[in-house]
Formats: C-alpha cells, sequence, structure tokens
C-alpha cells in the first residue's frame, strides 16, 4: 500500500520543502505566495497519482471536477460581489468562496472519492494549511474557506466515479438440475 502513495508523498514532501525561510518582515507575503503555490498541489499530486496507476479515466473526471469547481466558484464569488459576504477582512472584494480553498480540495475530494480516504488525506492535510494561511493572513473568513471546500467536495460527489481495478472472475454454478460456469469482469 506504501508503494502506491510513493508519488503523492513525494510531491506533497517537494512542496513542504518549498517554504520560505525568510525574516519575519516577509512572513505575511511568504505565507500569501505560499498558498498561492499549495492551492495546486493536491490537483497535481491526484494527477500524478492517476498517471502511476494508469487510470486515464480518472484524469479526466480530475480534469472536470477542477473545472467544475472552478467555474462554479467563480460564479458564487461574482453573485456575491456586492454584498456583506463580498467583502473581506482586510477590506477586498469577492471573499466568499475561497478560490484557494477550493481549488485545493477538489484535488483532495478526487482523491477520496475515486480512491478512498487513505490517499487523501495528506491533500485534505494541505488544503487546511492552505485554508489556515487564507484565514490567518486575512484574506478570508472560517466561512469563505469552508465553502470553498464544501463546494469542492459536493461536485467531486456528483463528477468523480470510484475507482475499480479490472477483474475477472470465473465461478462455478452447481444447483438442481443445473452445473456449469459464470464468468464476470469489470474493467
Amino acid at each position: 500500500m506504501l508503494r502506491a502513495r510513493r508519488p503523492l508523498l513525494a510531491l506533497l514532501s517537494a512542496a513542504a520543502l518549498a517554504v520560505p525561510l525568510r525574516g519575519a518582515a516577509d512572513a505575511n507575503r511568504d505565507q500569501l505566495t505560499l498558498s498561492n503555490w499549495l492551492k495546486f498541489v493536491p490537483a497535481a499530486g491526484a494527477a500524478a497519482y492517476s498517471g502511476y496507476r494508469g487510470d486515464s479515466t480518472g484524469l479526466w473526471q480530475l480534469g472536470g471536477e477542477l473545472a467544475a469547481t472552478v467555474a462554479a466558484t467563480q460564479a458564487l464569488k461574482y453573485a456575491f460581489k456586492d454584498g456583506d459576504w463580498g467583502t473581506r477582512p482586510d477590506g477586498g472584494s469577492k471573499s466568499f468562496p475561497s478560490g484557494h480553498t477550493s481549488t485545493a480540495c477538489a484535488g483532495a475530494a478526487y482523491l477520496g472519492e475515486r480512491y478512498g480516504w487513505q490517499q487523501a488525506a495528506p491533500a485534505y492535510a494541505v488544503s487546511a494549511w492552505v485554508a489556515y494561511i487564507r484565514v490567518n493572513e486575512d484574506k478570508h473568513y472560517v466561512r469563505d474557506v469552508v465553502a470553498g471546500c464544501a463546494l469542492a467536495y459536493g461536485l467531486s460527489k456528483l463528477v468523480v466515479k470510484p475507482w475499480l481495478p479490472a477483474q475477472v472472475s470465473l465461478l462455478p454454478v452447481l444447483g438442481p438440475g443445473e452445473v456449469g460456469l459464470t464468468l464476470s469482469a469489470n474493467w
């Protein structure tokens, strides 16, 4: 099982090593820059994992889920831009929902829906880190990051189908007046 997670773990480790190591004066800018890059790590890890497994159908589903998540996020940002929910804690606009968090959670939600929670856990940890940075740096309220992740999760439930490895089974059938074989396959 660990062998199957190596590409994702390698990508997440590389992202952790990319943390800027500058002085305290640049801490805010560094954290925002980090969140700008980390939002792509779960989706990149998901693509790498699907590629590693040879799951081209999953790659198409990941692309569809990402496109749907970005489109829905932008539509909601536009819908809420003039209201109270559109104002950021720092006074900026287009706060609801968090685009950074929805992008990060899209990759994590894909992994969870397609392959299971074990593969999604590291990606959700990165998504939580992105959400923490966005709230901590006054770019979003907690409601914004929760809504962004919930949006990505919900869209993954609609777009992504669980992965089943190709299997063929041949079973004997014995019953009153019948003897034979049953062939079953999924792909």
